[in-house]
């Protein structure tokens, strides 16, 4: 049987297999390769980790927030009914003095004719006292509450912050600096 010359094809001054240096540099470049895929897998991970703990932290600050909101209703709602309780109570109290007296005062009655004296309402003054001391603790509870809320509001600013700043320091949020360059 014959054979076309044709057919054999000259290799040359190459070799069949790979040179030992070129072997090397394909099998680093593969390893490269295989680093490169498992840390984008593991940056990926990273970053959906740190997005699920940011929505985590925003909905467990809005969560806050809405209690904090509805324990300030209740107690808001509690404190004026209590109020109203002991405003209808010292409107039909029992020990009675003329309107003249002031709460808080020497319980001195202010001069009113007899004629006064029977004809306007009677006002226990004992609780007047306690309306005040009622109005004073609310307002004091009011500003407690009102600090409360401006510290979870701040509490909740400063946690967006830092995972801001943790993902522009992971480079999952440009900087200023880099976006105007």
């Amino acid at each position: 049987m014959r054979r076309k010359s044709d057919m054999w094809q000259d290799m040359k001054d190459e070799s069949f297999l790979p040179g030992e240096g070129e072997q090397a540099a394909q099998a680093a470049a593969a390893d490269v390769q295989d680093r490169l895929t498992i840390l984008e897998d593991q940056l990926r991970s990273q970053f959906n980790s740190m997005s699920t703990y940011h929505q985590i932290a925003l909905q467990a600050a809005e969560t806050a927030r809405a209690e904090a909101r509805a324990d300030l209703d209740r107690e808001r709602a509690t404190l004026v009914s209590l109020v109203e309780r002991v405003r209808t109570e010292a409107v039909s109290g029992s020990a009675v003095v003329p309107v003249g007296v002031v709460a808080g005062a020497a319980a001195t009655p202010a001069p009113v004719t007899p004629a006064e004296a029977v004809t306007e309402p009677a006002i226990n003054v004992s609780a007047l006292a306690r309306i005040a001391l009622l109005e004073d603790q609310f307002e004091q509870l009011r500003q407690q509450v009102g600090l409360c809320l401006r510290s979870q509001e701040e509490l909740a600013n400063s946690i967006t912050f830092m995972f801001e700043q943790q993902m522009r320091n992971a480079g999952f949020i440009a900087n200023c600096a880099e976006a105007t360059v």
